[in-house]
């Protein structure tokens, strides 16, 4: 179910009071222009073929109807300075935690597209599981401290590691056809996180910013910085050795906290904290915005407005969430 359906339910009592009412803040009247997708015409032998639905975690048309019914995956990854990631741009949404040591724990999430290689896998965190526990993925992933695994298996998403089905993996990588392969059939496709533009959406109804870069700077780390590419309409950084796109960027300011885990061995950890309330700046096209965010619980969606109280309209394409610590400095140029 796509954002915009979600909204439409608003007349309904009970989706809204999960979705809107809980989630303040809401979005104002209007703010959201409200499109009923449409039905393609029984086709016949001189008519044009039906077009083929957004894909719910990206916006753009699917690549077949197999393709926009299938269910989402979700893949952990640790990025340090000196890794070379694979799969990322493939990934309809990336989460991102800043992790120990000047590295990146992501959960890539996959949809639309396929990935030949995807990793290095890394064990399963808090983050990953209340990320994406609304979009029911099925998870590739490799172990994890022993109340991460409890977290996980209370949260009824299911998954796979390297000792549950060695022929998924290959070292420390995966690909989405053997994750496919693996998951249980029949599941359903996931709902929408991100309430994409139509044609004449701005990315907010108001203070919208000219933006060429994105700047996050962490304490005691090194900045993340994105750069507008105007040829290619996305936005561009450095992940480990690599060089990734996004069509829009999400900032999300959050607390952080350290977790001491003890099994399989004790270590502490930095952990976003995924659910409540912040500050939010969001760059897609060549537009910025700053606004909030709330997202109250697991299975609720995280809801991003502008300071007019208006859902963000990214544009329609790949997406990456940041959380940050509010000691974070998150810049607009």
């Amino acid at each position: 179910m796509s954002r915009r359906q979600i909204l439409r339910a608003a007349v309904g009592p009970i989706m809204v009071a999960c979705l809107l009412t809980a989630c303040q803040p809401q979005p104002k009247s209007g703010g959201v222009q409200v499109v009923e997708p449409g039905t393609a015409p029984a086709t016949t032998a001189t008519s044009a073929a039906p077009s083929l639905p957004p894909a719910p975690l990206t916006g753009v048309p699917a690549g077949s109807p197999a393709v926009a019914t299938r269910p989402a995956l979700a893949v952990p990854l640790r990025v340090s300075p000196s890794t070379t990631p694979a799969g990322l741009d493939a990934a309809d949404v990336v989460y991102a935690e800043f992790a120990e040591s000047d590295s990146l724990h992501l959960t890539a999430v996959y949809h639309s597209r396929d990935a030949a290689k995807v990793g290095p896998v890394t064990e399963i965190r808090p983050m990953d599981i209340r990320s994406v526990a609304v979009l029911r993925p099925f998870v590739g992933y490799d172990g994890g401290p022993t109340g991460f695994l409890a977290q996980f298996k209370d949260s009824k998403l299911a998954g796979v590691t390297p000792d549950d089905d060695d022929k998924a993996f290959s070292g420390d990588y995966t690909s989405t056809a053997a994750l496919w392969r693996a998951a249980p059939k029949a599941a359903p496709p996931p709902t929408s996180v991100l309430d994409y533009a139509t044609p004449g959406d701005a990315l907010a109804g108001s203070d919208l910013a000219p933006a060429r870069q994105l700047t996050v700077s962490v304490p005691g780390g090194p900045p993340m910085v994105w750069r507008f590419d105007a040829a290619k309409s996305v936005w561009t950084t450095r992940v480990g050795k690599a060089t990734v796109a996004a069509t829009s960027v999400v900032v999300l300011t959050t607390e952080y906290r350290t977790l001491d885990v003890r099994k399989p061995s004790p270590r502490s950890l930095p952990s976003a904290k995924v659910f409540g309330q912040g500050a939010a700046v969001a760059v897609s096209g060549p537009s910025g915005a700053k606004g909030s965010w709330r997202k109250p619980g697991q299975d609720m969606v995280c809801n991003v407005v502008g300071v007019d109280g208006g859902l963000l309209h990214p544009q329609p394409g790949n997406a990456w969430v940041i959380y940050v610590s509010s000691t974070a400095r998150v810049t607009l140029g």
